[in-house]
């Protein structure tokens, strides 16, 4: 699936007569994109917003950082289940080529995630009839991701970010007589996100 996805971002038309006159990305400028997460079996589909910071370092090279903001619901029966919450910084390197009309990228960088899960009242009845679980949540995690782009008319972008990242559940169960226990359960929530952004530039050249 990877391969097929950059064999057929390469055969686009993006090769310019002129790359350097026709570099028309901005020195700094802001990115603000909206999409959906894919279900990967553990987490549902989920609505994501996120705000970027490029900075073209030297052509064709430009680096960003971003926040990201998602939500999904755990839906696996091998997990505890409820509502997802998860704020991720990212820090990409991309290469870029193009023409002003359109413009292709292609980049690779980490991400860092926080999470928040709010168990279901079920859920959370049949943890603790079953092992005494009185607390959930799940752990912040290191990942990565690869980024295909597009870029039209200099200000629209339509992306395609693959993530691959393991974070761990948190369960807290009390043992009776005062004694608590903690242990973790490794997960995954890599997913395929696609997004759609407006470019603001902070600074021309």
């Amino acid at each position: 699936m990877h391969a097929l996805l950059v064999t057929l971002w390469l055969s686009l038309p993006l090769a310019p007569y002129n790359p350097i006159e026709q570099d028309t990305l901005p020195s700094i400028s802001a990115h603000f994109t909206a999409g959906l997460t894919s279900p990967n079996g553990i987490v549902s589909l989920g609505p994501e917003l996120s705000s970027k910071f490029e900075m073209l370092v030297v052509h064709p090279f430009l680096v960003r950082g971003a926040l990201d903001l998602n939500y999904g619901k755990t839906v696996s029966a091998l997990y505890p289940q409820g509502d997802l919450y998860s704020l991720t910084m990212a820090g990409d390197a991309l290469y870029y080529r193009g023409t002003n009309h359109l413009m292709g990228y292609v980049g690779i960088g980490f991400v860092y995630t926080f999470y928040h899960f709010s168990a279901s009242r079920a859920s959370m009845d049949s943890l603790f009839a079953e092992e005494r679980v009185v607390d959930v949540d799940v752990d912040k995690a290191l990942g990565y991701r690869l980024t295909l782009g597009l870029r039209m008319h200099r200000s629209y972008s339509l992306e395609l970010g693959i993530t691959e990242i393991r974070p761990e559940f948190l369960l807290q169960a009390d043992e009776g007589n005062g004694t608590i226990s903690r242990w973790r359960k490794s997960t995954r929530t890599s997913s395929f996100r696609l997004t759609f952004g407006y470019l603001l530039p902070l600074r021309k050249f």
